[in-house]
C-alpha cells in the first residue's frame, strides 16, 4: 500500500498503447521503435516474474503504469491505498507505544489533494478493468470515505461494503476513544449491467474456520471476522498496513475464477499476490518501494517451494506419468491406452459440474479411433486453427456432461499444470473427454 511519487506531467510526452501480448500477466507489454518522436521508455521496471509466468511483481507509479495498460485486460482488483493517516500521534504495536508514520508515501497532502489521487489512480484502474471485472478496496475512516465518493465519481457500481472485524485488534492507548477494531472493504463493478463473478456456494458452503461469525451451511453476511496477520506470515518482515492471508484468501475466492488475472496497484508485501498464486490466479503487482517488492519476492519463493513439495508428494506418479505423455507424446504416431481407475479417479477433482459446450478440429489425421481419450477446446479459435492445419478441416461442436469428461485443463492452477505436464507456453483451453460420450 506505496503511493505512487507523484510527478510534474510532460504534456509533450506521447503514450503508446501496449500491444495485446502473449501471456496475461503481459498486458504492460510495449512495442519499442527506433523513431525518436515515439518512442516511449516503460514507465516500470519488471521486478519479479516467477517461472510460470503467472506472477509479475513492477517497480513503479501504478498510475503512469496503467494509464498506458492493455484495456480491459483485467478481471479483478484489490487496492489497499494510503490511509494517509501518519502524523505525530502514536499507536499500539505488539504491547509497545510506537509512532503512526508508516512512511513518506502515507503523508497527507491535504484533504484535496488527497481526494483527488483517489479519483485519479481509481481511473486508472477502470481503464483496464473488464467491463464485468470488480475492484475491491481497503481502508479505514481516513481515506475509505474519500475512496467511496471517488468511485462514484468514476462512475462504479457498488455491490456491497464489508466490514472486516479484527477480534485482536490492538488496544486504544489514550483511552479517550472506541478501541479501532475494524476496517471497511468496498466491493464494486465497472458497469452496472454486466455479470460480475460471485462464486456465492463456495462463500456459502466453504471451509471458513477461525470466523466466529460465519454459520456453516448459511450465507455469507457482510461482517467478517479474521484475526489481523499471523506471525508466520511476517517471517521475512512486514508491511505497516499488511492484511492477512485469510482475509485475501476469501476475496479471490469469492470474486474470481482460475486462471483470471488480478492486479494490486498498491502490492505492498503482496498478500494480494499469494492468495492469487495459491488458488490458481494470475497476478500483477505493482510499487514504488523497493524494500517491499524485495519482501514480497521472499514471500513468493517461500510459498512455491511449499507448494512444489505438497503437489510432488500429492500427485501420484500413475497420474504424472499418463498426462505427461499425453501431452507431449503425440497420440498420432502411437496409440495411447485409456487411463486406469486410478488415474481417472484422481483427475475426477478437475471435471466441471455442469455440462459444457465445447470445440474440436477435425481432419483426416485425428479423426481416426486411435484412442478412446479425445482433446476438445472451450475455445471456437483454437479449433478452427487446429481443423486448417489439413485440407478439408471442419470443426464440431458439441455439449458434455461431467461424468463424460476425464480432465478439464482450465480448472488446474499453475502449479497443478506443471506437474500434470500441460506445460504450454499458450493455454488451449483444452478439456479430455471420453470418446462417443456427446449429450
Amino acid at each position: 500500500m506505496t503511493k505512487p511519487k507523484r510527478t510534474k506531467k510532460d504534456t509533450n510526452k506521447k503514450l503508446i498503447k501496449y500491444n495485446l501480448p502473449e501471456s496475461s500477466t503481459d498486458f504492460y507489454s510495449i512495442k519499442e521503435s527506433s523513431d525518436s518522436d515515439n518512442y516511449q521508455k516503460r514507465p516500470f521496471t519488471v521486478y519479479y516474474k516467477n517461472p510460470e509466468q503467472s506472477v509479475r511483481l513492477l517497480l513503479g507509479d501504478c498510475i503512469e503504469i496503467l494509464n498506458q495498460a492493455r484495456e480491459n485486460s483485467v478481471d479483478m482488483i484489490f487496492a489497499d491505498p494510503p490511509y494517509f493517516l501518519s502524523s505525530g500521534s502514536f499507536t499500539c504495536q505488539n504491547g509497545k507505544m510506537v509512532s503512526v508514520k508508516k512512511g513518506d508515501w502515507d503523508l497527507s497532502n491535504g484533504t484535496k489533494k488527497n481526494f483527488d489521487f483517489h479519483v485519479e489512480w481509481i481511473k486508472a484502474c477502470r481503464r483496464v478493468l473488464k467491463p464485468n471485472g470488480t475492484i475491491w478496496i481497503s481502508g479505514t475512516y481516513h481515506s475509505i470515505y474519500q475512496c467511496g465518493f471517488a468511485l462514484e465519481v468514476n462512475k462504479f457500481h457498488f455491490l456491497n461494503d464489508i466490514a472486516w472485524f479484527k477480534p485482536n485488534a490492538s488496544p486504544n492507548l489514550s483511552c479517550r476513544f472506541f478501541t479501532a477494531s475494524h476496517e471497511t472493504l468496498l466491493w464494486a463493478r465497472k458497469e452496472k449491467k454486466a455479470k460480475h463473478t460471485f462464486n456465492y456456494d463456495s462463500m456459502k458452503n466453504g471451509n471458513w474456520h477461525g470466523d466466529q461469525l460465519k454459520k456453516p451451511g448459511l450465507q455469507m453476511r457482510s461482517v467478517w471476522s479474521i484475526n489481523t496477520p499471523k506471525p508466520t506470515e511476517k517471517t521475512f518482515g512486514k508491511h505497516p498496513t499488511q492484511k492477512p492471508l485469510d482475509l485475501l484468501k476469501r476475496i479471490v475466492l469469492a470474486s474470481t475464477n482460475k486462471g483470471d488475472l488480478i492486479l494490486d496497484p498498491f502490492a505492498g508485501s503482496s498478500t494480494t499476490g499469494l492468495a492469487a498464486y495459491r488458488y490458481g490466479r494470475n497476478f500483477v503487482g505493482i510499487d514504488t518501494e523497493k524494500q517491499y517488492l524485495d519482501l514480497s519476492v521472499k514471500r513468493f519463493e517461500e510459498l512455491e517451494k511449499n507448494m512444489e513439495n505438497k503437489f510432488s508428494n500429492s500427485i501420484p506418479a500413475v497420474v504424472s506419468a499418463w498426462t505427461d505423455k499425453y501431452f507431449h507424446q503425440s497420440a498420432f504416431d502411437k496409440p495411447l491406452k485409456i487411463p486406469n481407475n486410478n488415474v481417472i479417479n484422481f483427475l475426477s477433482k478437475f471435471r466441471p459440474l455442469k455440462p459444457v459446450k465445447l470445440f474440436r478440429g477435425i481432419h483426416k489425421l485425428n479423426g481416426e479411433n486411435y484412442t478412446e481419450i479425445e482433446s476438445w477446446t472451450y475455445d471456437r479459435k483454437i479449433a478452427e486453427k487446429y481443423a486448417e492445419s489439413e485440407e478439408n478441416g471442419k470443426v464440431e461442436e458439441a455439449t458434455f456432461s461431467s461424468d463424460n469428461i476425464l480432465l478439464d485443463t482450465t480448472l488446474l492452477d499453475s502449479m497443478e499444470k506443471k506437474y500434470l505436464g500441460y506445460d504450454y507456453k499458450i493455454d488451449d483451453k483444452e478439456v479430455l473427454i471420453f470418446k462417443k460420450t456427446i449429450l
